[in-house]
């Protein structure tokens, strides 16, 4: 009776761990597994930040407007300085941290948690040099939006409510840790592989290059702040090498496939919102005025009367009147870039100008010139015209280095907003315009999410306070003038 009871018992516990295993089996997602592999991780994050780089939705991101090349139509808000209408801060700062950092945070953990032979250390050290530079763009996205932000409490799905640090101390860590990564880069060693890495394929020595010219960038964002850590930065990216040619860009190619066609062909096309934006008269009235031929490339030839802008920040901009941007930034596969070449040599115009490096500021200038031309399909022989006229060679043209240098900085960031708004503020080249519908002034800076105040409230008001007020008055800290 006792053994039948015990065989019976036996066979119902192997029932019962039968449909244990069965009911956990239904209860598995195939396609959401557990832990996600840090390469789909690494992979996730870039495209997060190319993504919002290239972001032209208002909703997401306004630095187009906010450096004055377009101007709105119908929804006039965000072209008249009203970040808090639509929270854009509030949807930038969820796509930093949550999209990018955080997942980039998780590839990095899952890394560090695994052992690895002797032989794997060089490609797990690539893979965590890789992250770290991500990581650090992202991180200097934010201070040059936001000022002071989360950094040493940030990430932490426990603390709702992280104390935020100052920029200028984001930027000493970022700097720390630039410098680690760079070090790390092992161009003997694979990283992550070609197919997950969609800005350089895996290539190492392209990376270093990469994290050298955000080394350089961040240095010239305090040339007028800090001088001597400027110039000390720029000097050791420039030792240690940066973009030498458009070859070097940081680019990724968008796909013509959903979800990952190029998000100003979502707005435009598949969201139907292309009639909301228009190309402003004040960027029209530049490019004439040095008979620039990059507006047939920027600009859509679509009315009669050649290039017609619309009034900045003003009500009733008639879109069917005025000109459009050009239909190739419009495509699906358009690609989008995060850091160029162009940038890079006007950079070092700058730098030498500044006495950070040697060499010819000229030779720099022409070089950020002639590197727009190609990257936007123009000839060698365009551009050497171009640069012959009085009002555009370095020699003659109008203005301290300043002036030269943050002009064609300025018409070569087209397309990249974000660097072209921060690069005027920083540079005050070009002066960027008052909104004509409430006379308020350019911005310095974005303001923090509508919901922190609420949430963590005491952290951010001690953060608006060390900046003056959460205003689009109070300025970055390397903003000086």
């Amino acid at each position: 009776m006792k053994k039948s009871l015990l065989i019976l018992g036996i066979a119902a516990a192997g029932l019962f761990s039968s449909c244990d295993e069965n009911l956990s089996d239904l209860n598995t997602d195939p396609k959401n597994p557990v832990e996600v592999e840090p390469e789909v991780l690494f992979t996730y994050g870039q495209y997060n930040l190319v993504n919002q780089m290239v972001n032209i939705d208002y909703n997401n991101n306004l630095d187009r407007f906010w450096a004055n090349y377009l101007t709105q139509t119908t929804y006039i808000q965000e072209s008249s300085y009203d970040a808090a209408n639509r929270d854009v801060g509030g949807s930038l700062w969820d796509n930093i941290y949550t999209e990018t950092l955080y997942e980039l945070k998780e590839a990095k953990d899952i890394i560090k948690s695994r052992e690895v032979s002797a032989a794997l250390v060089p490609q797990r050290d690539n893979q965590l040099a890789m992250i770290s530079v991500m990581e650090v763009y992202a991180y200097q996205y934010l201070v040059d939006n936001f000022g002071s932000i989360p950094f040493t409490e940030a990430l932490d799905i426990n603390n709702v409510t992280p104390v935020y640090d100052e920029g200028e101390y984001v930027y000493g860590a970022i700097i720390d840790s630039l410098d680690v990564a760079i070090a790390s880069l092992d161009e003997s060693a694979m990283g992550f592989s070609a197919s997950s890495d969609i800005l350089y394929g895996g290539d190492i020595a392209a990376w270093k290059k990469f994290a050298n010219s955000i080394k350089l960038k961040i240095g010239m964002r305090l040339a007028d702040s800090n001088p001597t850590e400027a110039s000390t930065l720029v000097s050791e990216a420039v030792a240690a090498g940066v973009f030498e040619s458009n070859a070097d860009n940081a680019v990724y190619q968008f796909s013509s496939s959903q979800p990952y066609t190029n998000p100003i062909y979502d707005y435009f096309e598949v969201d139907s919102r292309a009639s909301d934006f228009v190309v402003t008269q004040f960027f029209i009235d530049m490019l004439e005025d040095v008979n620039d031929p990059r507006m047939d490339v920027y600009f859509d030839d679509n009315i009669a009367t050649g290039y017609v802008g619309g009034q900045y920040g003003a009500s009733g901009n008639a879109y069917a009147s005025l000109t459009h941007i050009d239909p190739a930034l419009v495509e699906a596969t358009f690609p989008g870039t995060i850091l160029d070449y162009s940038f890079v040599a006007f950079s070092l115009a700058e730098a030498v100008e500044r006495g950070f490096i040697s060499g010819s500021a000229a030779e720099y200038y022409e070089a950020g010139v002639r590197a727009s031309f190609e990257a936007w399909g123009l000839t060698g022989a365009e551009a050497t015209l171009y640069l012959a006229q009085p009002s555009v060679n370095y020699l003659t043209a109008a203005g301290d280095y300043k002036q030269k240098i943050g002009m064609q900085k300025y018409i070569a960031l087209y397309n990249q907003g974000h660097e072209a708004w921060t690069e005027a503020r920083r540079l005050d080249y070009p002066e960027l315009l008052t909104a004509v519908s409430n006379g308020v002034a350019n911005p310095k800076r974005l303001i923090f999410p509508t919901n922190e105040p609420l949430i963590n409230t005491t952290n951010y008001s001690s953060a608006s306070s060390a900046l003056g007020g959460d205003n689009t008055t109070s300025a970055i800290f390397w903003d000086m003038n």
